[in-house]
């Protein structure tokens, strides 16, 4: 039986990432893939490159990292990964003990890089050389999908895809096919000689071997045009596809679309599984949902990703879409953002205590489902994959402020040279800043968002109507008691009706859960703010109003902790002027920094 986990995973200085970051993994009792999330740029790919390295698929040599590797390419941050892995034994013979002798990789294993004679030099400690054959492990980048079905060699004569790698596999080791070998290749050599025999393409390769002879100063060549031998023959073969029941004309799987070879890959990937009852594999995938319609990349998830998991294999893989995860056991979430500093660090990696049936301490339960259903799935997204979120009361308090979140951003940079077009850098700042404006449709519920938004390490500012008049009872008043019971023993709510008593509570939690300098009311609604008279909450004319001419907004729409939030301040600077800046692209991430030297 072969069997390879890991465990977990430390990085330092590999690209995005600067100081030490660590992750850990479920064990084997968690029989759920794990995902790793976050937006664009946030350092997926660099992590499961780590990862790569770090069991030795990615063999690493004296010279593998590059300048371009290191952290804002600067020498001195040298790279250091270290992973903890847990695998079975297996056997090989040993000249200097002469004998079989049992080795593995589990255990510790650390990458580290130094600096020497003007190049990077690299090492692993202890190596992983000539181990990884021993062990089931498939990488599968679903962005190079048609790459991945190819069996082709490189012209260095590697695999190049794991479908090639874990065909030959089965070729070496498959003892009946061996068997037959001798067979085989005297087969095809008298049914190719058959053909052959007398026919013009014969005496074309006569005549090819007669000129090659004296080209090479009458060297006696021998000259055959035949099949590949038994070692790669199979490697030269293609699937082929006949859909609709047609077995008369098959098309090869590559002349398919990318939906269409996805979907075959998947079914490799479950043969493989089905083929492997006693092994423990690892599966690695980059972004599988790649070219599936959502309903597809849910089947994807609980049928193959859950699948291999449930069946004991190990499943990581990084993703885009929520439609790859389960939020109600979040175990097997690993989500990522890119600090102030543009490095890449953990917001989310909790495997704590779980049990076989559901996971302790998660935040959306099925006691909540109607508060998901209602505020977390439609914005399931936008919550894994954004930096910050913004929570509004509710729809045309998402039109205002993406409105004047555009008009503020071009107040700020109506006199930058260096930006084009402004209409169009203003409407799209929020999502070029990974921000997003999420509808909370009520305090109650708002409460919840916040919850989830703690819960996964995102950062928020919420934004509701106030229920009373500033003159009859402000925010401040209440924000002062430092506890809900001291507020309900006071007369600013024992004095108050029982309707009134609900708001106050209502409204004293949501500060309390939010936090003063991440909470703005608007007193008495958005509706008043923005000098909008009607009670009809008409969409249209409150798009109309927004445009008027004469339409202005202050800081009781506008607040300054929202412009801090919102990191608008930042525009002051005009980035792209300075000759001080300048773009690093790396793998996984475009940005710009300072520079590192």
């Amino acid at each position: 039986m072969s069997k390879i986990r890991i465990k977990s995973i430390s990085i330092k200085n590999y690209r995005s990432f600067k100081g030490t970051q660590s992750f850990i993994f479920p064990n084997e009792d968690y029989k759920k893939p794990v995902a790793i999330v976050g937006y664009n740029n946030s350092g997926k790919t660099n992590l499961m490159n780590c990862i790569l390295y770090g069991i030795g698929e990615r063999f690493v040599s004296e010279n593998t990292f590059e300048k371009s590797d290191l952290h804002r390419l600067n020498y001195k941050n040298l790279i250091n990964i270290c992973t903890v892995l847990d695998s079975s034994e297996y056997e090989i013979w040993s000249d200097y003990h002469g004998r079989l002798v049992e080795k593995s990789i589990k255990g510790e294993h650390s990458i580290s890089s130094k600096f020497e004679d003007g190049e990077i030099k690299s090492k692993v400690d202890p190596s992983f050389f000539g181990a990884n054959k021993h062990y089931n492990i498939f990488f599968i980048n679903f962005h190079k999908i048609k790459e991945e079905i190819s069996t082709q060699k490189t012209s260095w004569g590697n695999l190049k895809s794991f479908l090639a790698k874990h065909i030959k596999k089965i070729v070496d080791s498959d003892e009946a096919m061996k068997g037959k070998k001798e067979d085989f290749e005297k087969e095809i050599s008298e049914s190719t000689d058959g053909v052959l025999k007398g026919s013009s393409l014969n005496k074309f390769i006569e005549l090819i071997k007669k000129n090659y002879t004296t080209n090479l100063r009458n060297n006696d060549c021998s000259v055959e045009f035949g099949l590949p031998g038994y070692e790669d023959i199979f490697l030269q073969m293609m699937f082929k596809i006949g859909l609709n029941g047609d077995k008369e004309n098959l098309v090869p799987i590559d002349h398919f679309g990318d939906g269409y070879i996805s979907m075959f890959v998947m079914a490799v990937i479950q043969a493989i599984a089905e083929s492997n009852t006693e092994d423990q594999c690892l599966f690695l995938f980059e972004e599988p949902e790649s070219f599936l319609h959502e309903n597809h990349q849910e089947y994807f998830y609980k049928t193959v990703l859950c699948g291999l998991s449930e069946k004991g294999h190990q499943v990581i893989y990084t993703t885009h879409s929520a439609k790859m995860v389960d939020i109600f056991d979040t175990k097997g979430l690993i989500r990522l953002e890119v600090d102030e500093n543009n490095e890449t660090i953990k917001k989310y990696n909790n495997i704590a205590e779980f049990s076989t049936q559901r996971a302790e301490g998660e935040i959306v339960t099925l006691e909540k489902y109607n508060d998901f259903i209602r505020n977390i799935e439609p914005n399931l997204n936008k919550i894994l994959f954004s930096k910050k979120v913004i929570l509004v009361e509710g729809p045309n308090d998402l039109m205002v402020y993406n409105f004047v979140i555009k008009k503020k951003v071009l107040e700020k940079i109506v006199n930058m040279v260096s930006i084009g077009n402004k209409e169009k850098y203003a409407e799209t700042y929020l999502n070029f800043h990974n921000i997003s404006i999420i509808p909370h449709h009520g305090k109650s519920t708002a409460l919840y968002l916040i919850e989830v938004c703690k819960h996964f390490g995102l950062d928020y500012f919420v934004i509701n109507d106030w229920d009373f008049e500033n003159d009859d009872l402000s925010f401040d008043t209440i924000s002062e008691f430092d506890s809900l019971e001291n507020l309900q023993t006071d007369k600013v709510y024992t004095l108050r009706s029982g309707i009134e008593k609900g708001k106050i509570t209502n409204n004293w939690n949501l500060i309390n859960k939010a936090g003063k300098d991440r909470i703005h009311f608007n007193t008495p609604k958005i509706e008043k703010i923005i000098d909008y008279d009607s009670d009809d909450k008409n969409s249209l004319k409150i798009w109309e109003k927004l445009n008027d001419i004469g339409f202005s907004f202050n800081e009781n729409l506008f607040p300054e902790n929202l412009e801090k939030f919102l990191e608008l301040y930042l525009l002051e600077f005009d980035n792209f002027n300075n000759p001080e800046k300048h773009i690093i692209s790396g793998q996984d991430d475009i940005r710009i920094e300072d520079i590192p030297f």
